[in-house]
């Protein structure tokens, strides 16, 4: 099975690559600029593919280049879809959205039924894309997943976890969050990896599925793992400057879709995530 990869250079894509090999498929990076319809269209055209996991986005939520969000998360799937529709007619395309479509009033583990309300950008982005990548269902194969939060080594430090963990490796005394008051289900990228390898290599999966773990911790929680792990307290300070407006309060996964698609399938604890990241020589890249 041939599994052609958008983002393969990426944080999560370079994961993803080494789940499909160890799974036993032939991973190929699909590279193209996604504002460019014409690069892409080439790109595909010239692609042997049997499936399609489709990673590559604008991700971070703060960057205040609204307009990029859709250029690239939405138009930019578009254009990706609408290639290999004409190119590999029927072809499995997995396409990675965002629990961040749930937004504000989302609570507990959400259930993929839940009402969307996306509250920013990106979150906006990733739903549009969702409901646009509809008009190719009479020529592909589509799954949308919805990803939780998730972290590990080579993920920047401008995201959360990274930022918290060289904090602790440099041993400083002060660290400044934003709201530290949210709960959210933190993932592992190596499970999150491995569950793109089976769901695109599996005989039957879902419309829209959710990628979690099924729990919430809150910031304190990975504070005081982190303390465990080095030994090292530090003052938490709130910085209003990193405050985002209308976030999230809790943000789980209800994982019972997943579990019924991959029953083999676990999430690794944020215990062993954090450990990974803490004792790794590379938080980031």
């Amino acid at each position: 099975m041939r599994v052609a990869l958008t983002g393969a250079d990426g944080f999560t894509g370079r994961y993803v690559a080494e789940a499909l090999t160890a799974a036993g498929a032939t991973c190929v990076a699909l590279s193209a600029d996604l504002l460019d319809g014409a690069a892409i269209d080439r790109a595909v055209a010239e692609t042997d593919l049997d499936r399609v996991i489709h990673l590559a986005a604008k991700a971070f939520v703060g960057d205040a280049d609204w307009v990029s969000f859709y250029q690239v998360n939405q138009l930019g799937t578009y254009r990706l879809l609408d290639a290999i529709a004409r190119h590999r007619p029927g072809a499995r395309v997995i396409i990675a959205s965002s629990a961040q479509v749930y937004g504000p009033g989302a609570t507990g583990l959400i259930a993929e039924g839940a009402p969307t309300r996306p509250a920013n950008h990106y979150a906006l982005s990733k739903l549009a894309a969702e409901w646009g990548a509809a008009r190719w269902n009479d020529r592909l194969q589509l799954a949308v997943t919805r990803p939780f939060n998730y972290t590990g080594v080579g993920q920047g430090d401008e995201y959360l976890i990274p930022k918290i963990v060289a904090h602790f490796r440099r041993r400083t005394e002060r660290i400044e969050l934003g709201n530290t008051w949210v709960q959210r289900d933190f993932g592992d990228v190596r499970s999150v990896a491995s569950a793109y390898a089976g769901l695109v290599l599996a005989d039957e999966i879902p419309d829209v599925i959710n990628l979690a773990t099924g729990r919430v911790s809150s910031i304190g929680d990975i504070v005081q793992i982190l303390e465990g792990l080095s030994g090292h307290r530090m003052d938490v300070a709130v910085n209003p400057a990193f405050v985002r407006a209308n976030d999230v309060p809790v943000l789980g996964g209800d994982i019972a879709r997943l579990r019924a698609t991959l029953p083999h399938w676990e999430a690794r604890t944020l215990e062993d995530t954090l450990a990974w990241m803490y004792n790794n020589e590379r938080t980031s890249e």
